[in-house]
C-alpha cells in the first residue's frame, strides 16, 4: 500500500530532500503549499548563492560545496529562455527568494557598464537584509548620490573591491556604518580621513591606490593611533598610494627620507591573522601608550605601509 511522502518520519524525508538538487527543490515548492512546507528541509538553509551580472548568471552553492548555475543569457547551457534576460533575471531572484529564504550573497559582481540594473538588484538585497560577502563593484557610469545610498545600506562583510578603472567624484561622500574585513580601493581620491579613522574599526585590511590622503594625514592617524585613541581598532594592515606625497614631509617627527631607506630598517615584517596576510619590507617599529607595536614605512616616497605587529 503507498504511503505518503508527509507522512514519513521528518529523518526519513529530511534524508531524501537533502538528496534532491536546488532545480528539484524549486520544482517541488511549486507542486503544492504542503510541499513548499518540506523545502527546508533539504538545508537550503545553507546555501550561498552568487549573483554575476555581466554573465547574466545566479549561481547555489549547497552544504555540500556543489554548484548550480541559472543562466539568462547565452554564456552557459541551461539558458532560461527570456525577452529581456536582465529583466528576468531580476524576477527568478524574487521567486529563489521565496522558494529558498535566503540571506547570504557570496559575490555580487557587478560588471562595468548597467548602473540600472546593479541599483534594483541592490534594493532587493537591502530590503531582503542580505549578507553579502564580497562586492566587486566596477561600473564606470554612476549616480553617485544613489550609490552612496545603496553602500551605506548594503551589509558588506568579507570584501569590498573597487578597480582602478571606477573613477568616482571627490564629492562622493560615503560613511558605511561597519566596513567589510577588507577594502581594495584603487582608485581612492575620494577616500578621505575620516572615512579611514572609522574603517580601521571594523576592517582587517585596508589598501588605497591613487589617494588623495597626504603625509599630513597619515601623520594625524599615527599620532591617534600612539595616543590610544583607537581602542577598538581592528586593522592590522594599511597600504595607502599616493604619488604625490612629499619626500620633505615628516610622520611622527621622523623624515620620510629616513623611512624609505631599507639600509637602515633592512627587516622585513610578515604576519598572517587568520586568511589576511600582511608584509613590510623595511620600516621602523613604533609603539603606541597601550603597548600595542607596529611597523610602517613609505616605499619610494609613494606607497605607506603600516602593519600592527602580533
Amino acid at each position: 500500500m503507498p504511503v505518503s511522502f508527509s507522512r514519513l518520519p521528518r529523518l526519513v524525508k529530511q534524508e531524501v530532500l537533502t538528496n534532491m538538487t536546488p532545480y528539484d527543490l524549486f520544482e517541488l515548492y511549486h507542486c503544492s503549499k504542503r510541499c513548499a512546507n518540506l523545502v527546508p528541509l533539504g538545508g537550503t538553509k545553507k546555501y550561498q548563492f552568487s549573483i554575476d551580472l555581466p554573465k547574466l548568471t545566479i549561481s547555489i552553492r549547497t552544504g555540500n560545496f556543489e554548484h548550480y548555475t541559472y543562466s539568462f543569457g547565452d554564456i552557459l547551457p541551461g539558458v532560461i529562455p527570456a525577452q529581456s534576460p536582465k529583466l528576468q533575471l531580476k524576477t527568478f531572484l524574487l521567486k529563489l527568494f521565496d522558494v529558498f529564504q535566503f540571506q547570504q550573497i557570496s559575490c555580487f559582481n557587478t560588471g562595468t557598464s548597467d548602473f540600472d540594473t546593479f541599483a534594483s538588484i541592490a534594493k532587493i538585497l537591502i530590503e531582503r537584509k542580505c549578507i553579502i560577502a564580497n562586492l566587486n563593484f566596477q561600473i564606470q557610469q554612476v549616480r553617485e548620490v544613489e550609490l552612496k545610498n545603496i553602500l551605506e545600506n548594503l551589509q558588506i562583510v568579507n570584501c569590498l573591491n573597487f578597480p582602478e578603472t571606477v573613477k568616482l567624484s571627490s564629492n562622493f561622500k560615503c560613511q558605511l556604518s561597519r566596513f567589510p574585513e577588507e577594502m581594495y580601493i584603487r582608485n581612492s581620491s575620494w577616500f578621505g580621513f575620516d572615512q579611514l579613522c572609522s574603517a580601521v574599526n571594523s576592517s582587517v585590511k585596508i589598501e588605497l591606490s591613487k589617494s588623495s590622503l597626504t603625509v599630513r594625514h597619515i601623520n594625524s592617524f599615527l599620532e591617534k593611533w600612539k595616543a590610544g585613541e583607537f581602542p577598538e581598532m581592528t586593522a592590522f594592515f594599511i597600504s595607502i598610494r599616493n604619488s604625490k606625497f612629499s619626500e620633505n614631509g615628516q610622520v611622527l617627527g621622523i623624515q620620510l627620507s629616513q623611512l624609505t631607506n631599507w639600509v637602515n630598517y633592512p627587516t622585513v615584517h610578515r604576519r598572517f591573522l587568520g586568511r589576511h596576510y600582511g608584509c613590510v619590507p623595511g620600516g621602523i617599529v613604533v609603539e603606541n601608550v597601550n603597548g600595542v607595536k607596529a611597523v610602517m614605512n613609505f616605499e619610494s616616497s609613494s606607497f605607506f605601509n603600516f602593519m600592527v605587529l602580533a
